[in-house]
């Protein structure tokens, strides 16, 4: 006849119990949202150029980056300004884009990246063309066929016509809108 589990039977038992008891707690909790931690993995990442397929540009030069220190080699005569708003790095970049019948446009693309959204817009206001008018498709950003501004987050994109045609705007309309659609909001 076998004896009843007893007393020492149960205290090797409730360490089991325990355990099960911590697994299914700890597996039923509320974990962080992958996509939510991606979000912050690209808001934090370094500020982003489209790439030239997806602005229809024929070619784009080698990406260069400028930080707080080195930005002076860029914009010399306002990188106080910048600075001042929160500035923390750059990308910069020539695109080409030519059409039958035509010289090459040639566009100059640089994507400032501040530490709050603030320094980026303070700036885009500062800066927007006087006479500039909205970009289709595009929210937050205006051109005058010359230059092209636009913000988004802590990013402020600034697009120049350097070479090609009197008004540019398709081709600063294009690196905008392929902008816009890769940058974390």
């Amino acid at each position: 006849m076998r004896a009843r589990p007893g007393f020492g039977h149960l205290l090797l038992v409730m360490p089991l119990v325990a355990a099960a008891a911590w697994i299914h707690w700890r597996g039923t909790r509320e974990r962080d949202d992958p996509a939510q931690i991606l979000s912050v993995l690209r808001a934090n990442a370094a500020p982003t150029l489209p790439a030239p397929a997806s602005c229809r540009a024929t070619s784009r030069s080698q990406v260069e980056s400028y930080d707080r220190t080195s930005l002076y080699t860029l914009i010399d005569g306002a990188a106080e300004s910048y600075l001042a708003r929160g500035f923390e790095r750059c990308v910069a970049a020539l695109y080409t884009f030519s059409e039958s019948g035509s010289s090459p446009t040639e566009v100059t693309a640089e994507v400032y990246r501040f530490a709050t959204p603030a320094g980026a817009r303070e700036l885009f206001h500062e800066e927007a063309p006087s006479q500039g008018r909205a970009v289709a498709g595009v929210a937050d950003a205006v051109t005058d066929g010359t230059v092209l501004l636009a913000v988004a987050g802590r990013d402020l994109l600034k697009a120049t016509a350097v070479s090609g045609g009197a008004d540019a705007t398709p081709f600063l309309a294009a690196v905008a809108r392929a902008w816009h659609g890769k940058v974390p909001q």
